[in-house]
């Protein structure tokens, strides 16, 4: 099955996007390649974006070279994840291949594109601002840094903020993408960029000038109980919270909760870190959000997924399908004020979809249904990029929309 979304005219900025269901990688490739081909015209596209599931790793880069010679695009990314989104399906944990196409015109209408790829052999300058501006092709120009990346090979803590502040001088520029979900142990992901495949690392492409590129970034759960101060912690252990033992605090807050909110508790518990723990009330949005990977009953501590530091602000946070669903239709109504988009790539979490919905789609259908059905691309993600308080961030449980004008 192959479906097809096109906006835009093909003598000025135009966008496509296709989903195939084929199980063979290269009849999928050609299904996608096809459908973009007819979709742009016959136009060569500035940017192909193209997310496989695992089931196409070992073929991709051959599908990937077939794809090329048909569609001869400025710059092509792809990389392998567990499931792919598309035009309005999220074919989970089924074969898929989604694609999209951007094409902005004759001699690209003031846009300056810039890939640049990295691995653990060939590091990019982390500690050195301008050398990383230099590498990635950054300027105050910039709109956005879309990046794929191997969650077992890239420091991607170090790597997001190091990227949004190379240019200095209090201007952040937004990094938006994910890491790719495609495989459970190391060197077994695939990454391509034009005609190079890798196994670790990342990929990036820096985009500039004249385009407009707005980000939406819509975390799946809600704070709970009250913000507590991290008085004690060993690397990503919490050990002592408002002076207490970790455990017994949140054991107490949890103990408080009204009985249709600790039903949610099967759902996992998280902890959101506080952006700016000066803020009067935090809320929904105020916090980044990281999995409680256990605890350890012996010393009352709590494992999360991220290094917090002493006097830090931070809030349990429960999984929630209402709050998710009410958080994204609350951004997308701040959407309403500009035109629909030209494209949309986006990158959810894979504790999203069915798992926290119960259904199919969720996500893809309000997006599109809100924005006026455009053209869309992505993938479930080990981890989403995205901006949030001028800030880059790795998410849990979020959905992140990339949104070109």
């Amino acid at each position: 099955m192959i479906t097809h979304t096109v906006r835009g005219d093909p003598t000025s900025r135009i966008a496509a996007s296709a989903t195939s269901e084929h199980h063979d990688t290269r009849t999928a490739a050609d299904e996608v390649a096809g459908a973009l081909h007819d979709a742009l015209a016959g136009k060569a596209p500035d940017i192909v974006m193209l997310m496989a599931s695992f089931h196409h790793t070992a073929a991709l880069p051959d599908a990937c070279n077939d794809l090329r010679r048909m569609l001869v695009p400025g710059h092509l990314l792809a990389g392998t994840v567990e499931s792919v989104l598309g035009d309005g399906r999220e074919l989970e944990g089924i074969a898929g291949m989604s694609a999209m196409a951007l094409r902005f015109g004759p001699h690209g209408h003031g846009i300056r594109l810039s890939p640049w790829r990295t691995t653990p052999w060939e590091p990019i300058p982390l500690s050195q601002p301008e050398a990383m501006a230099a590498r990635i092709d950054a300027g105050t120009d910039t709109k956005c840094v879309l990046v794929l990346a191997d969650p077992f090979s890239t420091p991607s803590t170090r790597m997001l903020p190091a990227i949004g502040s190379c240019l200095g001088g209090g201007h952040t520029i937004p990094v938006t993408g994910g890491l790719l979900s495609g495989a459970s142990q190391p060197t077994c992901n695939r990454l391509i960029l034009d005609d190079v495949v890798q196994d670790a690392g990342a990929i990036g492409l820096t985009i500039s000038g004249d385009i407009d590129v707005r980000t939406i970034v819509s975390q799946g759960c809600r704070p709970i109980g009250h913000p507590v101060v991290v008085t004690e912690c060993d690397g990503n252990i919490l050990t002592g919270l408002d002076g207490r033992p970790a455990l017994d605090t949140v054991r107490d807050m949890l103990s408080e909760l009204p009985e249709d909110e600790r039903q949610l508790l099967s759902g996992g518990l998280l902890v959101g870190r506080a952006i700016d723990a000066s803020k009067k009330r935090l809320g929904r949005g105020d916090f980044v959000v990281r999995n409680v990977l256990g605890v350890e009953k012996e010393k009352k501590a709590i494992a999360i997924g991220e290094l917090p530091r002493r006097g830090q602000t931070v809030q349990v946070h429960l999984r929630d399908a209402q709050a998710s669903h009410e958080d994204l239709q609350l951004l997308l109504d701040g959407q309403q004020l500009h035109d629909p988009p030209l494209a949309t790539f986006l990158v959810t979490c894979n504790g999203r979809g069915q798992r926290l919905f119960g259904e199919v789609g969720h996500d893809t259908a309000i997006i599109r249904k809100r924005l006026d059905d455009p053209p869309l691309a992505g993938f479930f993600a080990a981890g989403e990029f995205g901006p949030l308080s001028g800030s880059n961030f790795i998410h849990s449980q979020a959905v992140v929309a990339t949104l070109f004008g």
